[in-house]
């Protein structure tokens, strides 16, 4: 028992007396690359960021709700990716572009067999600068 205190103590202290810190066992996950509007469909469920260009915006005044759809790099009916803010949502998303390109992050969910991510407030998007969009580039 002894034996086994010792070699405990001694473990945790000859690292840090040497200067050296013991490697965890575990290592951070990295960060999942960000997605063109066309690859997002493949990641569905997933929690993940999506870049594109504004293509169209259009609100539907009539239906319940007043959503406002973003199409990203093709515009509605061939859309490939949209982005939906709920008219309850429009003030805590904020001042959403209408043009240029915009990334936006949340769960990859379907409608109607086109890919969506819902915005709910503005943290769930921001335009890239130059140097984000030469690094998001593969």
């Amino acid at each position: 028992m002894r034996l086994l205190v010792c070699s405990i103590v001694i473990g945790a202290v000859l690292p840090a007396a040497s200067g050296q810190t013991p490697t965890p066992t575990t290592s951070p996950q990295t960060p999942h690359p960000v997605l063109s509007a066309a690859d997002a469909a493949q990641h569905v469920g997933e929690n993940r960021t999506v870049c594109g260009q504004i293509v169209n915006e259009y609100t539907s005044a009539t239906s319940h709700g007043t959503p406002t759809f973003i199409d990203l790099d093709q515009p509605y009916p061939h859309s490939i990716f949209d982005l939906v803010i709920w008219g309850d949502n429009k003030e805590t998303v904020g001042a959403f572009p209408k043009t240029g390109k915009v990334c936006a992050s949340g769960t990859i969910t379907l409608y109607r067999n086109r890919p969506e991510i819902l915005l709910r407030d503005w943290h769930s998007w921001y335009v890239p600068s130059d140097a984000q969009q030469r690094a998001s580039v593969p």
